[in-house]
């Protein structure tokens, strides 16, 4: 019964829901978000010489 009502209040809660207006565009967003914080990410061996030092 609880999935029942989970349901039909996650179908009324989609009514209020609305597009991002740039939604094509979050793909690029991501590689560009992935790009960056694989430039500023501190390297695990870095990390290891830190710690064993």
């Amino acid at each position: 019964m609880a999935l029942r009502w989970t349901a039909t209040a996650m179908l009324e809660a989609a009514k209020g829901f609305r597009r991002l207006k740039a939604h094509k565009q979050l793909p690029s967003l991501r590689r560009a978000l992935a790009a960056h914080q694989d430039r500023n990410a501190i390297s695990h061996d870095l990390e290891r010489q830190t710690a064993a030092a």
